[in-house]
């Protein structure tokens, strides 16, 4: 069975490799600004997300059977394009693929690619460093080189390629250029940092259930997060909220029932702040101050609540600062609402020991919150 899923990637790798010189661009519809992560819709496969670099431009092309849809970047200045396509065996296995497929891919555009190549050898190098596996080659294009004629402005000079595995999809890259610089280690990175979520990691919000030793009310069991970014979606939205919380202690998602609202609650060790985060359907509310109405009824109720701020009521985010009196020092907290497509979002901190900086600390926090696009 192995076999017979690298045999169907190499046929769809081959017929990809065969536009090697030429940057013709896919059918495309421009992407959400980039400096964002940004999630490509695999279909049944789950999804793929890329972690673009600021000022660059992405569009995602339609499929163009028997290839799948790519994905093309474009950087802000410089002579060169990247298309990146996610390619999958037949049938519904669900281990991930061994990198050995990568390997052989880029082995067989390897070969095809010779024939018009100026190099008498094409070596295929493993990447190296942090990140997904695979393989690349480099190729400079005989006929424009010796013609001595400049490029065209859908034409470049050389090739580099390769393919990664992620889970159970192989991401084929093309970078299309003019020479070796410092980019191709740029676009080596944006290929080995991509993450692939199966499709049923990104389809099945259902409730969540505590693993054993773990509860949401002590921090001390919350597992440490890792670098990737922390992500909160709803069905039928193209985007999502990422929190950029690596080192923090974060508790398992929570999950409303009907699959309304995700919540999901961390606290930073170095100061003990504490960050909830809720992305719900917003019932027919619009607006950020629409969003905080409701939710700041509750609070007000809260035991203990004194010293309250409304501030920043707008289209964009609407605040409340408040202090909270227990039975130690009192509890400095920011509440700040935003409203986007339908959904709420209620970013929730709190700051033990409120002291002198306190609010400025808060608001430094919020920056660990921005959106995720997908195509």
């Amino acid at each position: 069975m192995a076999r017979l899923r690298i045999a169907a990637l190499l046929a769809v790798a081959l017929a990809v490799a065969g536009c090697a010189h030429r940057g013709k661009p896919p059918r495309a519809a421009p992407a959400p600004a980039a400096g964002v992560r940004l999630a490509i819709d695999v279909g049944d496969h789950g999804e793929v997300a890329f972690l673009v670099p600021n000022g660059w431009k992405a569009t995602s092309g339609e499929p163009d059977p028997p290839l799948p849809g790519s994905i093309r970047f474009e950087p802000p200045a410089g002579h060169f394009l990247v298309t990146v396509t996610p390619l999958w065996g037949p049938g519904e296995a669900t281990e991930p693929l061994d990198s050995e497929v990568a390997r052989l891919l880029v082995e067989a555009a390897r070969d095809r690619a010779l024939a018009g190549a100026l190099e008498a050898e094409l070596p295929v190098r493993e990447l190296d460093g942090p990140g997904l596996p695979g393989w690349y080659y480099a190729v400079t294009d005989r006929d424009l080189v010796e013609s001595k004629r400049p490029p065209g402005p859908d034409e470049y000079r050389c090739l580099m390629q390769g393919a990664v595995v992620a889970g159970q999809v192989v991401l084929v890259f093309s970078l299309l250029d003019d020479g070796d610089g410092p980019h191709r280690a740029q676009v080596l990175g944006l290929v080995r940092g991509a993450t692939h979520r199966p499709a049923a990691v990104v389809t099945s919000p259902g409730p969540s259930s505590e693993p054993p030793g773990r509860s949401h009310a002590d921090p001390a069991t919350w597992p440490v997060h890792g670098p990737e970014p922390l992500e909160l979606s709803l069905p039928g939205r193209s985007w999502s909220l990422l929190l950029d919380v690596a080192g923090w202690r974060v508790a398992d998602t929570m999950s409303r029932l009907d699959g309304s609202g995700v919540t999901v609650i961390g606290q930073r060790g170095d100061d003990g702040l504490v960050l909830s985060a809720s992305l719900v359907d917003a019932a027919g509310r619009k607006g950020a101050e629409a969003c905080r109405a409701g939710d700041w009824e509750r609070i007000k109720q809260v035991e203990g609540v004194g010293e309250t701020r409304l501030d920043g009521a707008g289209e964009e985010e609407a605040r409340a600062w408040y202090t909270v009196q227990g039975e130690g020092e009192p509890t400095r907290h920011l509440s700040a609402w935003r409203y986007r497509d339908g959904a709420c979002i209620h970013l929730h901190l709190s700051l033990p020991r409120a002291a002198a900086g306190a609010e400025a600390t808060l608001e430094r926090a919020l920056g660990v919150a921005r959106y995720g696009e997908s195509l």
